[in-house]
């Protein structure tokens, strides 16, 4: 008796151990956006289970590496994704991700779906997406011969074709970008083939409502909640089980900074075992207050008054539509005349503020805005062109695409506009240190395009207010339900960000935060 005893109390102490060694490799893998801001892209893993939170784009950040040809192979064979919302930083991987095998589900809110999927119709982030492509030879020919800047478009559904002639195609898959690099010629994706493959992709993006429980397996699943970031953004809580435990693990996205005119604030999530943050602007308090819209718009008013061209660089998404109502706003207030035409000039934003213009008339059942965009029913102000003049009159506004100035109409329009003394820039989004906007912050008089040097005379001012991220009170606030036990992550933050960041969530209680590093993160 007393033998078995003794085995049985050490069979039991073995699978005690065992059992807590096994629960103790939940693991967070970042692949990108852990000591940096782009790229963002974790794998949770546990339970032989993993899932992706996020994959997305890298962009110039100094020094850091920004290749996003590769997709590694512990992302391509999990069972699901996560998606937080629709920026490029976040998604733009994911149609590169499927193309190289990736079989799972992604899960994100409906309004998250309806944006990417608008963005996609424009043949977004098909760069680095590889297909057996064909094209005509003799367009690739004349292209080639007059050096010109004219896209060849690819195609690769058989529908296509009979309907090219001179047909040339690849020998194996390759991407975009390695087609441009062998033939030195722009490519665009075809828009039948596109349609063909979006509509098979549609059934793979399920959507989820806030507070639901959805499984992902039998041992994980999950909650989305409100991140107040953009239209649809989430934070995201897992729940792992193993036996009678279960563990909770939150991802916060990015979150919104507390001062949206159109978007509804974040939700507090409920208490959790583990929780990586966003730390964009997370390690300092923000100057900034719902005083500065009215600020941005007598700047703009001022400008307009003085016969200026009036130059916002933005975001596709969100930032667009949201300096838009804000101009719509500036408009019935008085301070812009109905007459200054409103340029806003890159197609990506466009398509995107037409989805917005829908959900503002026909609002959804998990409501994309505040309550005071309904009672609008319109981001658009009057005047509102989105056709290019052949010579911007003299007072106008120009929004375009990108916000960090270094690709798509924006970087096309630097040349044009920054040697000129009667034009005002307005700097609204985050911009990397590294381009040119963010070259513009500190004041450049230089900016190089290419092989050229542009001397800037523009005037130029900056709003933070437009920002979608949190500042360190905000923060706080939404980890209020949280603790010392808590075990908190920094991630999507630059260096010095991250680093004071974590010395003040330390002199806040929060005594068990790190920074996050890129590779494997063990939870225990």
């Amino acid at each position: 008796m007393i033998k078995n005893t003794g085995y049985k109390s050490l069979f039991v102490l073995l699978f005690l151990l065992i059992s807590n060694f096994i629960y103790a490799q939940i693991s967070v893998e970042y692949f990108g956006g852990a000591g940096r801001v782009s790229g963002s892209c974790a794998l949770l893993s546990a339970n032989d289970s993993s899932v992706i939170i996020d994959c997305g784009s890298f962009y110039d950040e100094g020094n850091l590496p920004s290749d996003n040809s590769v997709i590694d192979k512990k992302l391509i064979n999990a069972d699901a994704m996560v998606l937080t919302h629709a920026h490029n930083d976040h998604s733009g991987r994911i149609l590169q991700l499927i193309s190289e095998g990736f079989k799972g589900n992604i899960y994100c809110t409906d309004a998250t779906k309806k944006i990417i999927f608008e963005m996609y119709d424009d043949g977004w982030n098909y760069d680095y997406v590889k297909k057996k492509y064909f094209w005509s030879k003799s367009k690739r020919e004349k292209i080639q011969l007059r050096e010109s800047r004219e896209p060849l478009t690819l195609h690769w559904h058989s529908a296509c074709k009979n309907a090219v002639r001179n047909k040339e195609e690849s020998k194996s898959e390759v991407s975009l970008m390695q087609l441009k690099d062998k033939y030195g010629i722009n490519f665009k994706v075809c828009k039948s083939c596109l349609s063909k493959d979006l509509e098979n992709l549609q059934s793979r993006f399920i959507s989820v409502e806030y507070k639901d429980n959805m499984d992902i397996t039998d041992k994980i699943n999950f909650s989305l909640y409100n991140a107040g970031h953009i239209s649809g953004s989430a934070s995201v809580v897992f729940y792992v089980y193993d036996e009678n435990k279960i563990k909770t693990v939150a991802f916060s996205g990015d979150l919104g900074s507390g001062y949206s005119k159109i978007t509804p604030d974040k939700d507090i999530i409920p208490k959790v075992d583990y929780v990586f943050v966003e730390t964009t602007y997370g390690g300092a308090k923000k100057n900034v207050s719902n005083a500065d819209y009215q600020k941005f718009q007598e700047t703009i008013s001022n400008a307009l008054k003085n016969d200026k061209i009036v130059w916002i660089p933005s975001l596709s998404l969100h930032r667009t539509q949201k300096i838009l109502f804000e101009i719509k706003q500036a408009q019935l207030n008085g301070l812009i005349s109905y007459d200054v035409p409103v340029y806003s000039l890159s197609p990506s934003s466009n398509g995107i503020t037409e989805r917005y213009e829908k959900e503002a008339s026909f609002p959804s059942r998990d409501r994309w805005f505040k309550d005071e965009v309904y009672q609008t029913g319109s981001f658009l102000p009057e005047n509102y062109i989105t056709k290019r003049p052949k010579e911007f009159p003299c007072p106008c506004i120009i929004i375009s695409a990108s916000g960090m100035m270094d690709q798509g109409v924006s970087r096309s329009l630097i040349s044009t506009l920054l040697p000129l003394e009667n034009v005002e820039v307005c700097l609204v989004s985050y911009v990397g240190p590294k381009t040119p906007a963010g070259k513009l912050k500190k004041g450049a008089k230089v900016i190089r395009v290419g092989k050229n040097s542009v001397k800037v005379l523009a005037k130029v001012n900056v709003f933070d207010i437009f920002s979608d991220h949190p500042d360190i009170d905000e923060l706080m606030k939404w980890l209020s339900k949280q603790n010392s036990e808590t075990k908190i992550y920094l991630v999507h933050g630059e260096k010095s960000t991250l680093e004071n960041a974590l010395n003040l969530y330390k002199k806040n209680g929060f005594v068990n935060t790190k920074i996050a590093v890129k590779g494997i993160n063990v939870l225990n």
